[in-house]
């Protein structure tokens, strides 16, 4: 049986009719909505979450190790960006040992002090809420000056492998691995992808070349606690003049 020329055209209008078309919006209005303590609770809901939030409170409540000393944030250096520091550079060597320096961002540090005593995964997530990444990054000596010179004039960031005076709010004298900074090489730094996508202001590491890594920084603090502790050793870190003031 021959199926008329008619019938196909039919048939090609229907399927195109048929077919997707994308949608826009018109028209968008916001509005805020505050939720605070006085805001009823929903029992049904909270029912439902109860099983979830248990799980999540066991996993948090789980001691990884401990500090015998307070850590505090502050700047040009503290001891909980010191912390920070050299858990990125051990994390980054493990990955790549040319590594010789990591810097942090003063601002993704959300706790102001954790005292002495079991330090539990909660906190370290607490400490570290955001979903940063570790990012190997080849930075040449001078583009490298320029990043030691916005930390400068931000007072201070987290720094491990990495030392230098401020004067006149720039880096002078800077030393990486135990060495003058050297304008023509070029060092593998670990950084957070939130700078070296330029956050910050670090647009000058937004064209370098980059190594990406599937490490979470607060795994990374995790990681480096918890190797102290089957060592028996408790998180200690000390300040070292790694930034300090012209006098």
């Amino acid at each position: 049986m021959r199926i008329p020329r008619s019938c196909h055209i039919l048939a090609l209008c229907l399927l195109a009719s048929c077919s997707p078309r994308p949608l826009y919006v018109q028209e968008h209005q916001a509005q805020q909505y505050k939720i605070g303590r006085e805001a009823p609770s929903d029992s049904s809901l909270k029912a439902m979450l109860q099983p979830y939030k248990r799980g999540v409170d066991t996993q948090m409540r789980v001691i990884i190790g401990r500090t015998d000393i307070p850590l505090t944030k502050a700047q040009p250096e503290s001891t909980l960006g010191n912390f920070l520091a050299d858990a990125m550079l051990v994390a980054g060597q493990r990955i790549d040992p040319e590594v010789v320096a990591a810097i942090g961002n003063y601002g993704g540090i959300r706790l102001p002090y954790i005292a002495p005593g079991p330090i539990t995964r909660g906190k370290v997530y607490e400490l570290m809420p955001f979903d940063n990444m570790l990012i190997i990054i080849e930075i040449p000596g001078a583009v490298l000056q320029q990043f030691c010179d916005a930390i400068a004039a931000r007072k201070g960031w987290p720094l491990s492998g990495i030392s230098f005076i401020i004067k006149d709010k720039k880096a002078v004298d800077i030393h990486i691995a135990g060495a003058a900074l050297n304008p023509g090489l070029v060092y593998k730094i670990a950084v957070n992808d939130y700078n070296a996508r330029g956050g910050d202001n670090c647009d000058f590491l937004q064209r370098l070349k980059k190594q990406t890594t599937t490490v979470f920084l607060r795994d990374a603090m995790m990681d480096y606690i918890a190797a102290l502790e089957l060592e028996g050793r408790p998180l200690h870190p000390v300040l070292q003049n790694r930034i300090g003031y012209a006098e």
